[in-house]
């Protein structure tokens, strides 16, 4: 260590994506604010792109979670009217999510403001730049899955 510089920490990955997850999450929020839910709108994205053929396990490997927090996102959408959950013909075990006319009507939004958050937070850079921050992060998401067994 050089005389007089200050110590110097580096931090964890995990800990500044979290603080860049955070951000976007308090940014969308405040662009839909008069919604009166203020989580899991991608899950709503994800089952419109089903059309009403998405059980809660195939939702789990969209959002890459586990069984348990599907649960809790799927009620929290229940309970704020926006999916009901439909028993299967064929599996009377298993439900199909069904966005209601309150989600069908809120996800125009949701969308466009995705897309407007993304290209402020994104401003700036080059598309080669862009180009390799997607190739980052899958390499990132590659060799935490890859290690994520081992420890």
């Amino acid at each position: 260590m050089i005389s007089g510089e200050p110590l110097q920490v580096e931090q964890p990955l995990g800990r500044i994506l979290s603080f860049l997850g955070k951000g976007y999450l308090q940014l969308l929020r405040a662009k839909l604010q008069h919604l009166d839910i203020d989580r899991n709108y991608y899950a709503l994205v994800l089952i419109e792109s089903k059309e009403g053929a998405i059980t809660q396990q195939e939702l789990a490997l969209l959002l890459d979670t586990d069984k348990v927090s599907v649960v809790r996102v799927v009620d929290y959408l229940s309970e704020k009217g926006y999916i009901m959950r439909v028993k299967k013909a064929d599996d009377r075990r298993k439900h199909n999510l069904i966005l209601t006319d309150k989600a069908r009507l809120a996800l125009p939004e949701i969308k466009r403001s995705f897309t407007e958050i993304n290209l402020k937070i994104l401003k700036g850079l080059e598309s080669s730049e862009l180009s390799a921050l997607n190739h980052a992060i899958g390499a990132i998401r590659s060799n935490i899955n890859q290690n994520i067994f081992i420890l």
